[in-house]
């Protein structure tokens, strides 16, 4: 069974990672793409990682990096994990001494052809021409359910709390990964929406332990 976390990305500032940290999101992600409204400092981010109190792991975003580039950034910053897109000069993400998220930008499920290059997990998101990730634009989530094994796939892409529980039904993701809907503006967060997103998992996943119960009766 694959109980679905959350991940609330492009985190900016201290006081909405230890709020969000503290009503049990499993995932903050910092964005270290410089052309990102949601860009953020290696120090900055280092600073809020080493303040935060409560359990959660913190996902370093990376655009077109050099290998250099990801070993400098986990060194400079303390991220548990790396979230990578389209890397430069490597392949082998097995080469990253923390677990990888391979991002994908998918335009249609045509786009996919999933192949494991040694990441933990692969992320979905709408392409953009001009962004990458935080885009608002979703994806026709029917067509993602066969691409990737659930337990892998980190689902992004105009997610929001109006429409969560049908990504969820219809994906039962590892992860839910949210940024423009969970946010004031970009950067700042809304704790009302990520608390809304996080009940909604919460709720879900209680509904498929109880018919995990039910079924062993």
């Amino acid at each position: 069974m694959v109980f679905t976390h959350l991940k609330i990305c492009g985190i900016t500032n201290f006081e909405d990672a230890e709020q969000i940290a503290g009503i049990g999101v499993s995932f903050l992600g910092f964005n270290f793409y410089p052309e990102s409204k949601r860009f953020i400092e290696p120090e900055q981010a280092a600073e809020i990682i080493s303040r935060v109190h409560f359990p959660v792991r913190s996902v370093g975003i990376l655009v077109k990096p050099t290998l250099t580039e990801c070993l400098d950034l986990i060194r400079q910053t303390g991220v548990d994990m790396l979230q990578i897109y389209d890397p430069l000069d490597f392949d082998d993400f097995g080469d990253i001494p923390v677990p990888v998220i391979a991002a994908r930008r998918l335009k249609t499920d045509e786009d996919f052809f999933y192949e494991n290059k040694g990441e933990r997990f692969v992320l979905l998101d709408a392409f953009s021409d001009s962004e990458y990730g935080g885009t608002g634009k979703t994806l026709d989530w029917r067509t993602l359910s066969s691409l990737i094994p659930k337990e892998r796939l980190f689902l992004a892409g105009g997610i929001t709390p109006d429409n969560i529980f049908e990504a969820l039904k219809i994906t039962q993701p590892a992860v839910i990964d949210v940024a423009s809907g969970a946010e004031v503006f970009p950067g700042k967060k809304d704790l009302r929406k990520v608390l809304s997103l996080q009940r909604a998992i919460l709720a879900l996943n209680y509904q498929r332990l109880n018919s995990e119960l039910i079924s062993i009766e």
